[in-house]
């Protein structure tokens, strides 16, 4: 099993109004519709909340669910040998999670990206 996500730019972001292309959207208690009928327009799960969710319903244990969502998918397409897990020579994209998988921290190209505030 691959964990993926379409998560769109308002992922992240509190409800409000947005744009999805060149279509309004608006974004409201985790879930993103279309203004004009309301339907669904796209997803709003980041990659670590589908973590959290697996975790909780018990799904897998901590290591199998980390490697759905790093492992599993770079070898479905085939790019294993360059990323998807933390060995050199491989890029350096990761996320630091803490114990309750809150984002602590971005890195890109081993580069910090981001670091949340203590």
């Amino acid at each position: 099993i691959a964990l993926i996500t379409d998560c769109m730019r308002a992922g992240m972001m509190p409800d409000g109004d947005y744009v999805l292309g060149e279509f309004p959207v608006y974004v409201k208690d985790g879930m993103a519709r279309m203004k004009d009928g309301d339907s669904l327009a796209g997803s709003v799960l980041e990659l670590k909340d589908a973590l959290t969710n697996l975790l909780a319903w018990n799904a897998a244990t901590p290591e199998a669910i980390i490697r759905m969502a790093s492992q599993t998918p770079a070898a479905s397409c085939n790019i294993d040998d360059q990323c998807g897990s933390i060995l050199p020579g491989r890029a350096a994209d990761y996320l630091v999670l803490d114990a309750d998988l809150k984002l602590e921290a971005t890195y890109l190209d081993g580069k910090l990206g981001y670091q949340a505030e203590a």
